[in-house]
């Protein structure tokens, strides 16, 4: 089979898919429905337009100017995935439903992602779990005004047993809400990766918010979908179940200290970038990091201070780059 006919016939299986793209998660397995009206201004919507359709998610705000969700919420299932590599072209709409700005609506900015989970094709999102994750950067610092969640590697490698006394937060009712008691469970994925399951109540609209430990604003893993076996009639139902297993539960995306350094390194490099936009230097579009212009500006601005001119964003820079634009602003 020629590859364009062989294209051409994916585009066509995955027409009828490509209608229910964001269906992030249909219904949960294990769940017991206390959920409750939430109103935490660092818990938000995710909108986004991708040429097969609009779809919405849950984000949070993970820092001064940058928001976590899911893969899967920012650029498609695998099934899109598959036919368009993710990229930058297709930024979103991030809305703090709980936060009002001076003309009565709800805060908003526009998100660019930045970095995500390893991409490998249409079998992504069904063999690395663990990697249904992107970071995205925002046009406002909403973060500064209304606070951020903090990120911690809860280090549940094995599965030992279940950790109570967790929430969950979504948007799948439409309105921000909460899962005020719910649990969470190592378990082993492909090529030995950690996954977690839980029982917190997650539907469509729910994907990319965050489980974080009750009574603070600690995050641990980001709500992602379910594994239902059609063969299971309780699984399949949806009913409550007396336990997990490996083929139906909830399934989370466990934040390690791989994703939450790799994060902390996107805040750095986009806020170095931001600064030096500000103070006019050509470092490319906002979010886009890795790009030439980018080094290119931040070895220009290092040999202007007699820096080695590595190109590389570091803390100290940022502080000497928001120094500048301070004392520009004073």
């Amino acid at each position: 089979m020629t590859p364009p006919i062989a294209r051409c016939l994916a585009m066509i299986l995955a027409i009828p898919i490509m209608a229910g793209m964001f269906s992030f998660a249909s219904a949960w397995v294990f769940y017991h429905d206390d959920r409750e009206r939430s109103h935490s201004t660092m818990v938000g919507t995710l909108m986004i337009e991708l040429p097969e359709g609009r779809g919405q998610g849950t984000a949070i705000l993970v820092d001064e100017c940058g928001i976590l969700t899911n893969f899967h919420a920012v650029f498609g299932p695998w099934y899109v995935t598959a036919l368009r590599v993710p990229s930058r072209a297709h930024p979103g709409t991030f809305t703090l439903t709980e936060a009002l700005g001076p003309d009565g609506r709800p805060r908003s900015a526009r998100a660019i992602p930045v970095i995500w989970g390893d991409y490998l094709g249409p079998e992504r999102q069904l063999r690395r779990p663990h990697e249904d994750w992107a970071y995205l950067v925002l046009d406002q610092c909403l973060g500064r005004e209304y606070g951020h969640f903090w990120l911690r590697d809860l280090g549940l490698d094995e599965p030992a047993g279940v950790v109570d006394g967790m929430v969950a937060f979504g948007y799948s009712s439409g309105r921000q809400m909460i899962d005020p008691t719910c649990s969470v469970h190592a378990v082993r994925g492909a090529g030995d990766q950690p996954s977690w399951h839980h029982d917190c109540a997650l539907r469509a609209g729910d994907s990319g918010g965050p489980i974080a430990k009750r009574g603070s604003q600690t995050v641990v893993a980001l709500g992602a979908g379910a594994v239902a076996d059609p063969a299971d009639p309780g699984c399949a139902s949806g009913g409550v179940l007396a336990r997990w297993t490996a083929r139906c539960a909830n399934l989370a995306v466990p934040l390690t200290q791989e994703i939450i350094d790799q994060v902390k390194a996107a805040f750095i490099a986009t806020g170095v970038q931001r600064a030096l936009l500000a103070l006019g230097y050509d470092a490319g579009p906002l979010g886009a990091i890795d790009e030439p212009r980018a080094s290119a500006a931040i070895r220009e601005v290092q040999q202007e201070m007699g820096w080695p001119a590595t190109g590389a964003p570091t803390p100290g820079l940022l502080k000497i780059l928001l120094l500048r634009l301070k004392l520009l602003v004073s």
